[in-house]
């Protein structure tokens, strides 16, 4: 099998009604506090850009990029000519043709992409519906959505700064007093002191508090553990990251942003320390949720609900069938990543301006 042909094409996909911010949280948008320069537009306004890569024997790698804004210049990768089982998977990550390559790789050899991540250790994992910061009255309506679909758990965006914390909470557990909630402040409760004030109304229930404080100083993490019987999970990008948080002691649970082989990684790091941990998204379109999925699912200790929300958010998945069912992601079976696109929807979401 050799590769022929490079197809990439531009997606963006509207979210759902009662998932983003209304206007005067200001937040996901230009002028959005802290969130500005991540933000030049709207996220309604980000893109993802699905890559193709054909072979001679008809066989196809998928992949998606992560979300950007504006326009993008992409340069295919020198791989013209090449046998996709030239390729070391362990040299391949993120997303974009990368992702394709290992969908490619899994296609070739007949097997799920997670059994080139180590096995599967799970046939599913469970996920956490997603709001942003809004007020405790739209907060509930979302709660009614997500127990509707079978959520069992819901992670809000919020600030210490909206002086809405505790009752967004409990208008959470009013509508679903069994749903687990995860208050995901991007450490904008800035202090212990801040932290502790909004955990003690919320002792004894099933809350975490993800990213609370700033991750410059984990000795602040583990004062908030041993101060709070709430579960305290930062958020992390980097094994040596992992690595501090496990010695120190400095959190019940975390949070890992990669994707990939790190993701495996830093999960393991967790595991020699007896933690459990989720695993990310950027809020993506459906294909790069099913990617971060097959780590997952590899995964014996990704036990808390987890981030791959794109599927729910967005108004289509952009895959024939459907990716979260009653709160749980299923382990695809096929060969690569598993899933076939929905061309008509890949066709009616493309960029063409």
């Amino acid at each position: 099998m050799k590769i022929t042909g490079f197809e990439r094409t531009v997606l963006r996909v509207p979210f759902r009604p009662g998932i983003l911010p209304p206007p005067e949280y200001g937040e996901f948008s230009p002028g959005g506090e802290q969130f500005s320069s991540a933000y030049p537009e709207s996220i309604e306004r980000r893109c993802q850009d699905l890559v193709r890569l054909h072979t001679d024997e008809g066989v196809t790698g998928i992949g998606m990029s992560g979300p950007y804004f504006g326009a993008r210049q992409d340069q295919p990768p020198d791989w013209h000519g090449r046998d996709p089982l030239d390729f070391e998977p362990r040299d391949l990550g993120g997303g974009g043709w990368q992702m394709a390559m290992l969908d490619l790789i899994g296609k070739t050899l007949g097997q799920p992409l997670y059994r080139i991540f180590g096995g599967l250790a799970q046939a599913s994992i469970h996920i956490d519906y997603w709001i942003a910061r809004m007020n405790p009255e739209d907060t509930a309506a979302a709660a009614r959505r997500a127990l509707a679909e079978g959520f069992t758990g819901l992670k809000m965006k919020c600030r210490y700064e909206d002086g809405n914390v505790v009752d967004r909470v409990h208008a959470v557990f009013d509508v679903a007093p069994k749903m687990r909630v995860v208050v995901d402040p991007n450490e904008r409760f800035h202090t212990v002191e801040n932290t502790l004030e909004l955990a003690r109304p919320l002792e004894g229930k099933d809350v975490v508090f993800e990213d609370p404080i700033p991750k410059d100083d984990f000795s602040l993490y583990k004062r908030l553990k041993e101060e709070t019987s709430i579960p305290i999970a930062p958020h992390l990008q980097a094994p040596r990251q992992a690595i501090e948080v496990v010695h120190r002691g400095a959190a019940d649970a975390f949070n890992i942003g990669p994707s990939d082989w790190t993701f495996l990684h830093m999960a393991r790091i967790a595991a020699d320390g007896g933690l459990p941990v989720w695993i990310a998204s950027n809020v993506d379109l459906g294909l790069f949720d099913v990617f971060r999925l097959h780590a997952a699912v590899a995964t014996p200790n990704c036990t808390f609900g987890s981030d791959l929300c794109g599927s729910f958010v967005h108004e289509h998945t952009l895959l024939t069938e459907p990716l979260v069912v009653d709160g749980q992601a299923q382990a695809p079976s096929g060969p690569g990543l598993g899933v076939d696109l929905d061309e008509e929807a890949v066709l009616r979401y493309t960029v063409t301006d």
